[in-house]
């Protein structure tokens, strides 16, 4: 087989070179990500626990009594029983106007 003059193409060395910088950017990106997804997560929770607790201190004005349960807010949010913490999917506790989560706990 003649070799032409102006062969034209990657050698697989520079080939490895281009997966193994890949491969770096990928070590330092997945981490980062799972980070960044671990933080929203715990902000969506907290907004989550904001979002009861102004329910609940509207329950009390209304009632004059502490809330105990999440269904006692139904009437003062659109979906009181689907507001779940978005790392376990667990319901929320409500003691009066302190509402808990068993993963981030209370506010």
């Amino acid at each position: 087989m003649r070799r032409t003059k102006n062969q034209k193409g990657f050698t697989i060395m520079e080939l490895m070179i281009v997966i193994v910088i890949i491969g770096i950017l990928i070590a330092i990106a997945v981490p980062a990500y799972n980070s960044f997804r671990a933080r929203a997560q715990e902000r969506a929770c907290q907004s989550n626990m904001r979002t009861l607790k102004t329910a609940a201190a509207i329950y009390f004005a209304d009632t004059n009594t502490d809330a105990t349960a999440v269904t006692d807010l139904t009437p003062y949010l659109d979906n009181a029983e689907g507001i779940t913490c978005p790392t376990t999917n667990a319901t929320y506790t409500v003691e009066g106007t302190t509402i808990t989560c068993a993963t981030h706990g209370s506010l």
